[in-house]
């Protein structure tokens, strides 16, 4: 079982243990084993071609379209596209290796994420996107977020193609898809993040 199996069953069990009239420990162990598991999810680099059903696709999307959003202006607008063809286009006008981790052609489901000039559009769609990382990883795939292709996304070619309305900016391109086994370890193989103690404080009484 890889990691991404163990977090929807735990998932699975915390939603039938919230069901129950009278809950102990074990609801809340299991809500910190899955808080645990997403601590060690680490972007996904390579990806099967194994496409993803349109049910899945749907409750991601839907997952973005109910995330938070400051003033409730829901200033996002997700093109979500399955079209091998014009992803390996868009890899072409932003000059990346159709190969490489930045390549958004060698993922069998991409949504580009754009915000409009609103005062918090940038904030929300990235807890737009974060929502959609989340339940994408819960339904079992693994997910990167480029931005060099987003922003060959917001030429007039593939904005008209994409549907993405004039004031919209892309600003990141959520890949989807399952991921090639081992292709990268998630703790050992992941970008060394900083101490704690040097990017959090604790003002306590």
């Amino acid at each position: 079982m890889n990691r991404r199996d163990a977090i929807l069953g735990m998932a699975c069990g915390v939603a039938a243990l919230s069901g129950r009239a009278s809950v102990d420990g074990a609801q809340e162990d299991s809500r910190r084993e899955i808080v645990d598991e997403f601590i060690k999810v680490r972007q996904a680099q390579r990806f099967t071609q194994e496409s993803v059903p349109e049910e899945d696709i749907q409750s991601i999307v839907t997952a973005g379209l109910n995330a938070p959003s400051a003033k409730n202006v829901q200033p996002w607008f997700f093109a979500v596209v399955t079209d091998k063809d014009l992803l390996k286009e868009i890899d072409k006008a932003a000059n990346v290796n159709p190969n490489g981790r930045l390549s958004v052609g060698g993922s069998p489901l991409v949504v580009f994420v754009s915000t409009n000039g609103s005062e918090y559009g940038l904030f929300d769609g990235g807890v737009a996107t974060d929502r959609m990382n989340v339940a994408a990883n819960l339904l079992g795939y693994g997910c990167k977020t480029v931005a060099t292709a987003a922003k060959a996304a917001n030429e007039p070619e593939f904005k008209k193609k994409l549907h993405i309305p004039d004031n919209y900016t892309v600003f990141a391109a959520l890949l989807i898809g399952k991921e090639i086994e081992k292709s990268v370890d998630g703790v050992s193989g992941a970008t060394t993040r900083a101490p704690q103690q040097e990017k959090v404080f604790f003002y306590k009484k």
